[in-house]
């Protein structure tokens, strides 16, 4: 196998770029409907709270 067809020329690898896209795209989609069921994974975030802690 040469390494010039490593996957397939150029229809195999637009196919794997493809995969790879739709597989990311998926991966953001069900981290948003996850972050929106259960919240944030670690409670609310300490960066959005209005109010500021100075030092006496």
């Amino acid at each position: 196998m040469s390494s010039n067809n490593l996957f397939g020329g150029p229809r195999g690898l637009l196919i794997v770029v493809a995969v790879v896209v739709a597989v990311a795209i998926l991966a953001a989609v069900a981290t948003l409907v996850v972050r929106q069921v259960l919240g944030p994974p670690e409670g609310p975030s300490p960066y959005e709270t209005t109010t500021s802690q100075q030092a006496p």
